[in-house]
């Protein structure tokens, strides 16, 4: 639908990859939740919102992604100040 300002632009899977690939967006927002700790791995989800052209986009998994504790670093911080050690 033309209008004063012209066409509106019809977002597609495809436009929105572009924008968040060629960061044409002006606010980003990422949030990772976790669900739940299972076993030995985190389930994880996973969601973008991000604002283009005065419109918001919301980007999130479908299903929850699930991430073996192995693949993580992990450190002790001691008092936050800075590291004290890895832990293995």
């Amino acid at each position: 639908m033309s209008g004063f300002l012209g066409a509106k632009e019809v977002l597609t899977r495809e436009r929105v990859k572009e924008i968040f690939r060629n960061k044409e967006y002006s606010f980003l927002e990422e949030k990772v939740a976790l669900l739940e700790v299972r076993d030995d791995s985190f389930w994880l989800k996973i969601s973008f919102l991000l604002e283009y052209k005065g419109r918001m986009i919301s980007i999130e998994e479908k299903e929850p992604i699930t991430v073996a504790f192995a693949d993580f670093k992990v450190e002790d911080w001691g008092d936050g100040v800075r590291k004290v050690a890895d832990i293995a």
